[in-house]
């Protein structure tokens, strides 16, 4: 069994009993395969998930499943025609990969942004040379994202951030995941 990280952007003007109904649905779908869950609340996204200039925020529910090619399909399927879901994500997951609450991550963050010394100019050390620090390339660690990202919105360079290619690859993936859930603008 592969294992997957499944993203529903579910309407934020649904009340809370239909919200929960829908996500109920999806849960009694998949329930033999969750592994984990996270509930990361309502999130004001970068930009606009439909045609109307008011829809930019989603209620956001990520599950961790372990699921087969053929429960893909059914997944997909079910996700498609619900109208109250305005978007869905599915990611394959590394073996290596490890799922992580939003608000945990974002609490640690916090406190890890806040007591960083400036860096001077002739120090050439990055953040994830640490190997503890490696789970904070994720698509939910929104604050540390927005530190590997220029004012007009591009991926900086390894020259600037010192990783080694291995993690500015991986970071670069998730900073288009990101992109692609709405945490993070594209363009600014």
């Amino acid at each position: 069994m592969q294992k997957y990280d499944v993203v529903l952007l579910v309407d934020a003007s649904l009340s809370e009993t239909n919200r929960k109904e829908v996500v109920s649905e999806f849960e009694k779908l998949i329930k033999k395969g969750i592994v984990e869950q996270d509930d990361m609340g309502l999130q004001q996204m970068a930009y606009n998930l439909g045609n109307k200039a008011w829809n930019d925020k989603a209620y956001v529910y990520s599950y961790y499943i372990q699921a087969e090619a053929e429960d893909l399909v059914v997944i997909k399927k079910n996700l498609l025609y619900n109208k109250a879901i305005k978007r869905y994500f599915i990611f394959k997951m590394e073996k290596t990969d490890e799922f992580v609450t939003f608000a945990k991550v974002n609490d640690e963050l916090k406190t890890i942004i806040d007591t960083w010394d400036p860096k001077k100019l002739w120090q050439k050390v990055n953040f994830f040379a640490d190997k503890k620090n490696a789970k904070y390339i994720n698509r939910k660690s929104v604050a540390m994202l927005k530190k590997y990202i220029t004012r007009f919105g591009d991926i900086k360079p390894r020259e600037y951030t010192h990783n080694s290619v291995s993690t500015q690859k991986k970071l670069k993936t998730a900073i288009l995941r990101a992109r692609e859930l709405g945490f993070v603008a594209y363009k600014k």
